[in-house]
């Protein structure tokens, strides 16, 4: 990462436009992939967030430093992949559900206003008797999750994740989506 990171804007941003065009790919190792590279670069993107915040001892590399502002310039770019594995997942027949939640869960924590839009547009967009249901299964999506990428806490969301997409299709079916319906997570 730290080459990456070291690497021009124009290089970094068009790495991260093909990791999102990949992540839209019907072969499934390319999507893989693309989210192997997209959590590899989130978790460095929370890391070095992570330790600017914190202040403690010697400060990060130039180049981190560069990453994170190029970054800071291009929020839209995180927020689209944002966006589209969020819709993969939700939306479409996710063949590779565990490589998606991987980078997912950086991805949220990174842009956590911009999630909160998200979700609010995809539950403002059911039918009015489903919006509650919809609005249930993003709660139990981020139920016990913490603030960090540990491995702990991404497997908790990766199991959060499988019932989430479960009671999303029930949902979208029939508009129930209560503690009833997520055995995996008990």
């Amino acid at each position: 990462m730290s080459f990456i990171a070291s690497l021009e804007p124009h290089v970094i941003m068009y790495i991260l436009s093909s990791i999102s065009e990949g992540l839209t790919a019907l072969d499934t190792m390319v999507c893989t992939g693309c989210c192997s590279c997209l959590d590899h670069i989130v978790t460095y993107l929370f890391k070095q967030l992570s330790r600017s915040s914190k202040k403690r001892g010697a400060p990060p590399p130039q180049e981190s430093e560069r990453f994170l502002h190029i970054m800071q310039q291009h929020p839209e770019m995180i927020q689209q992949m944002l966006s589209t594995v969020l819709n993969i997942i939700i939306f479409e027949d996710c063949r590779n559900q565990w490589s998606m939640s991987r980078p997912l869960l950086g991805l949220i924590l990174l842009n956590e206003k911009y999630f909160a839009e998200l979700r609010n547009s995809i539950v403002s967009s059911q039918p009015p008797e489903k919006q509650q249901a919809m609005h249930l299964c993003f709660e139990n999506l981020m139920e016990g999750i913490e603030g960090n990428l540990l491995t702990k806490n991404r497997d908790r969301f990766t199991q959060n994740l499988s019932a989430f997409r479960r009671e999303v299709n029930d949902s979208m079916k029939n508009s129930s989506c209560g503690p009833n319906s997520n055995e995996m997570m008990s």
